[in-house]
C-alpha cells in the first residue's frame, strides 16, 4: 500500500511538473517580451453600463518596451472600423460583440500592429485605483454638468473648476463628462488624467506600494497577463519619466452614413502616428521628396500639367522638361536617392509606372543626366497612355 502511495504522489508530481512546463515555454507575457527587447502592445478598455450592456467607454493602445518611450494611442468610440464579418461598425460596438478578444484583433487589423494583450477596468476598478493612491491632483477648466439616467448607476456629474485634488468617484466623474466637444473632448480629460497619475502615483511611489496597488485593483481588472506580468508592467511605469510617455490620439473626421454619425479614419496619418509612436520609424511625406518631371510621350504640356498635378500632392518640383525622345512606351521613376521616397511617387500617380535605377536605365540617363538638378530624388518620366487629368 505504501509502494502504491508513493507512486500515486511521484506521478501527481511529475503531471503538475510537466504542466508547469508547458506553461511557462507557452505563455507569451508582457515581462517576458520586455525582458527580450521586444515592445508589447496591450489593449486597454475602461467599461460602462448601459440599461444592461457592458460597452467599451475607453479604448486605449498601450505600447511598452524596456529602456524606450511608452506610447499610449486613444481610440475614438465612434471610429468606423471594418469587423471580421466584413460590416461597418462603431469601434466600440466590438466589445459587445466579442469582448475584448474581438477588440484587440479589430484594432490590430485598423492600425497594422499586433496587439495580443489587454487589460479591462470597470468603474469600481477604477474608483478604486484613485483612491489608492491618494487621490489625484489637477485643474478643471471650466464647471462640469450632465447627467445621464440611462446608465447604471444612474450618472450626476457636478465638478467645480479650479486645481484641485479629486477623489475616485469625482475622478470618475471628471473622465466620464460629455458636455464638451464630445467623445474628443473625453479622450483629452482620460489622456490628462492618465499623465497626472503616473506623475503622483507611480514616479513618487516604491516598489511595494505599487505592488500592493496591483494587487488591490487586481479582481477589478479582466485581463490575460499574469499577476506576474502586472507588477512588471507597474515596474516599468513607475520608472517612467514624464517625457517619456507620448500620448496621441487616432484622427477622423465625422461623417454621417445611413444616419448614423461616425468619424472615419484619415488612413495617412493614422498610420504616420502609429509608425512613429510604436513602430520607431519617421514616415517620409512628399513635402520631403524632389521631383524631375520630363515628357516622353509627346503629349502637350504633360510635363507642366503632370508637375503641377504633384504639387498639389506637396511634392517638390525640381525641374520640368521633354525627354531626349517621345517614344516611351511606358512611365519610368528613376531613383537617385532613397527608393522609399520613389514608392511614395509610385503611390501618387494616376497610373502606373516602373520604378528603375540609374545603372537600370541606360542609355537614356545618359542622355537626361546634365538635365536634372543638384539634389533631386526623382526621375518621372512620362511615357505612354500616361495622363493626369485636371489633377
Amino acid at each position: 500500500m505504501r509502494k502504491q502511495i508513493l507512486f500515486a504522489v511521484g506521478a501527481v508530481v511529475v503531471v503538475i511538473g510537466i504542466f508547469i512546463g508547458w506553461y511557462l515555454l507557452t505563455q507569451r507575457h508582457v515581462g517576458r517580451l520586455i525582458a527580450q527587447g521586444e515592445r508589447s502592445n496591450i489593449m486597454l478598455l475602461g467599461l460602462d453600463n448601459v440599461e444592461g450592456t457592458s460597452r467599451s467607454d475607453t479604448l486605449m493602445v498601450l505600447s511598452v518596451a524596456e529602456g524606450s518611450d511608452v506610447a499610449l494611442l486613444s481610440l475614438p468610440r465612434d471610429l468606423r472600423v471594418k469587423f471580421e464579418d466584413g460590416k461597418f461598425h462603431k469601434l466600440n460596438a466590438a466589445y459587445s460583440i466579442g469582448k475584448a478578444e474581438l477588440v484587440c484583433r479589430t484594432v490590430s487589423a485598423l492600425l497594422g500592429i499586433e496587439v495580443p494583450f489587454y487589460i479591462t477596468l470597470d468603474y469600481a476598478g477604477f474608483e478604486r485605483l484613485i483612491d489608492q493612491f491618494g487621490g489625484v491632483t489637477l485643474t478643471v477648466e471650466e464647471r462640469m454638468v450632465y447627467d445621464d439616467e440611462r446608465a447604471d448607476p444612474p450618472l450626476h456629474i457636478d465638478i467645480q473648476p479650479g486645481t484641485q485634488t479629486l477623489n475616485g468617484k469625482t475622478a470618475l466623474d471628471y473622465i466620464r463628462y460629455r458636455g464638451d466637444n464630445g467623445d474628443i473632448g473625453r479622450i483629452a480629460r482620460q489622456q490628462k488624467l492618465i499623465q497626472a497619475i503616473l506623475e503622483k502615483g507611480f514616479q513618487h511611489q516604491d516598489l511595494g506600494t505599487i505592488r500592493d496597488l496591483v494587487k488591490t485593483v487586481h479582481p477589478y481588472l479582466r485581463t490575460d497577463l499574469s499577476l506576474i506580468d502586472l507588477y512588471d508592467l507597474a515596474k516599468l511605469l513607475q520608472g517612467l519619466e514624464a517625457n517619456q510617455l507620448k500620448m496621441a490620439t487616432v484622427p477622423g473626421i465625422p461623417v454621417v452614413i445611413d444616419e448614423i454619425s461616425y468619424l472615419e479614419p484619415q488612413v495617412v496619418e493614422m498610420e504616420r502616428l502609429v509608425a512613429r509612436m510604436i513602430k520607431g520609424i519617421d514616415l517620409l511625406t512628399p513635402d520631403e521628396i524632389s521631383v524631375a518631371v520630363f515628357n516622353g510621350n509627346g503629349v502637350r504640356l504633360m510635363a507642366s500639367n503632370t508637375a503641377d498635378y504633384l504639387r498639389k500632392r506637396s511634392f517638390q518640383i525640381a525641374g520640368i522638361a521633354n525627354a531626349e525622345s517621345f517614344d516611351y512606351e511606358k512611365t519610368f521613376i528613376v531613383v537617385l536617392t532613397e527608393e522609399a521616397k520613389a514608392w511614395i511617387l509610385f503611390a501618387a500617380l494616376p497610373s502606373d509606372a516602373t520604378i528603375v535605377f540609374p545603372s537600370e536605365f541606360e542609355p537614356h540617363y545618359a542622355v537626361l543626366e546634365p538635365l536634372v538638378p543638384e539634389g533631386t530624388d526623382l526621375l518621372l518620366i512620362a511615357g505612354a497612355g500616361f495622363e493626369v487629368g485636371d489633377g
